[in-house]
Parts: structure tokens; C-alpha cells; sequence
């Protein structure tokens, strides 16, 4: 659908509601009623009767390039213009106090070339000029294309559930409720490498800290929840501790069983070194 809306002479610029690389389109021309010329968006057109002769202008009412736009294409018969948003600067949109891109008015240089006032001019002129901004219009996809279309469409749409299931996942992982169920899941893995013997009266009771935090029964951000965290990280050290134990007695086990056979490697040095001085 095409929006369309006249193109204002009571202001120094007029803002054009158009992404970059947007096309819009100018049509009309302005007449004006004391010399006969015809001014358009792009160019002016100089009838027989004007000093020179007839002649066409490459200057018309609009600045496209200090409003942020680029002429594509002109037509000072039709007195038809195109021109894309360049996204780049349009320092007249600012001096203007307008959003950029705009249309900025050149009525000040096309009445000194008439040495007129701009006021003078702006009065002789008769007609109008309408701005047009095509919607954009998505290209068909080539029947052999679609299936890679789809393909591609499907994609698309994994990764930005994805992505969306990623942060999701984030913010839950760093909320209060998050980190404490990340606590009891952490103190529960303690306990599969834990002494038997200390993991069995825990395991019920960090199982059941577990179950109630992920159905919410308990608000990880109350003083009730900062309880249940107080509880597992005493759990996790006591785990630790226990790891840490066990780890020394295997390690004397070790150490014990290491001293007992040199022990009896050294036994047996002296008794060979023995039967060889009862020989002599």
C-alpha cells in the first residue's frame, strides 16, 4: 500500500517517514504565474519566452542531498523523481529542527536566481507536488527455490527459539530460585561421591529440598529460602569434609601398605646378606 501526502511550502523541511534504502516519489510541478517557469522536486523548466531561452534546470524545490536522500531517477517531462533514503547525514533536517530523512526546501536559491524574495516567489507559484512512499514489496520466491525457502524459514525460526529458550534458561539460572535450586543439585551430586555411610541420612533430605524448590514452595528470596540455603551449603561442606577424610584414610591405606612392603624388601636384603656371610 502506497502512502501518499503533499509536499508543504510553509516549512523549511518536511519529514519523509522512510527506512534507509527507501524509495519515495515525487510528482507534481509548481507554475509560476510571472515568468512562466516550472519548478518540480528535481529541476526547473524555462520556457521560450525566458532570458536564454527555454531550458531545463538541474535544480528544483527540493534538496535531496542535504535532506538525506539520493536521486535515482527524473523525469522533467512527467516532472516525476525518485530517490532511496541514503541513511547518511542530512545536516538540513537539523538546521530545520526535523527528523531526519526530510525534504528540505530550495526557495531561497531559486528566488535569487529571479532576484526575487523568497516570500515573492513562494506567492507566484501555483500547483502542487505529492510525496509518495511505496510500501515495500517482498520478492516472489522461484518454485524451485521454495522448499530451500522453507528449509531456511524453519531455521530461522529453531534458532530464534533457540536463542529465546538460551536467554530464558540465563535469567533463570541467575534468579534467586535459580541459584538455590543449582545449590541443591550441586549438593545432591556431592552425594553420589560421598562416604555411604554419611550420604545416607542426607540423601532423603536433600532430595526433598530439591522437589519443593522446583515446585515452588519455598521463595528462594524470603527469609524461609535463605534458611534452606544456610542448610545446603552446610550440607556441601560437611560433604566435602567427608571427601576430603576419606581421601586422607585412602591415602594412609596407601601409605601403610607402600611402608609395609619395603619394609619387607629391606627384611629380605638383610637375610640374603646374611646367608652370604655364613658361607664364608
Amino acid at each position: 500500500m502506497t502512502r501518499s501526502f503533499p509536499l508543504r511550502r510553509d516549512q523549511a523541511a518536511q519529514h519523509v517517514d522512510v527506512p534507509p534504502g527507501g524509495e519515495i516519489v515525487l510528482r507534481g510541478k509548481l507554475v509560476c504565474s510571472t515568468d512562466g517557469s516550472i519548478v518540480d522536486a528535481a529541476t526547473t523548466t524555462w520556457p521560450a519566452g525566458a532570458p536564454g531561452g527555454a531550458s531545463v534546470d538541474s535544480g528544483g524545490l527540493v534538496d535531496f542531498a542535504q535532506g538525506g536522500f539520493h536521486v535515482t531517477r527524473r523525469d522533467p517531462e512527467a516532472h516525476e523523481v525518485h530517490a532511496v533514503a541514503t541513511g547518511g547525514p542530512a545536516p538540513a533536517c537539523a538546521l530545520a529542527g526535523v527528523e531526519a530523512p526530510c525534504l528540505p526546501l530550495r526557495l531561497l536559491p531559486l528566488a535569487r536566481t529571479r532576484l526575487q524574495t523568497a516570500q515573492e516567489l513562494s506567492g507566484c507559484l501555483k500547483g502542487g507536488i505529492t510525496v509518495e512512499v511505496p510500501s515495500a514489496v517482498v520478492p516472489p520466491v522461484p518454485p524451485g527455490a521454495a522448499p530451500y525457502a522453507q528449509g531456511a524459514a524453519v531455521l530461522l525460526g529453531v534458532g530464534a527459539l533457540a536463542a529465546i529458550g538460551w536467554a530464558a534458561q540465563r535469567r533463570r539460572a541467575r534468579s534467586p530460585s535459580g541459584q538455590l535450586i543449582a545449590l541443591a543439585r550441586r549438593a545432591r551430586a556431592k552425594l553420589e561421591r560421598a562416604d555411604p555411610v554419611v550420604a545416607a541420612p542426607l540423601a532423603p533430605a536433600v532430595e526433598a529440598a530439591l522437589g519443593a524448590l522446583k515446585q515452588r514452595r519455598v521463595d528462594a528470596a524470603s527469609a524461609e529460602g535463605r534458611r534452606v540455603a544456610e542448610v545446603l551449603r552446610r550440607v556441601e561442606v560437611r560433604l566435602d569434609a567427608s571427601v576430603a577424610e576419606a581421601r586422607a584414610d585412602r591415602e594412609q591405606q596407601i601409605a601403610d601398605e607402600l611402608v609395609r612392603e619395603v619394609e619387607s624388601a629391606l627384611e629380605a636384603v638383610d637375610e640374603v646378606a646374611a646367608a652370604r656371610r655364613d658361607r664364608r
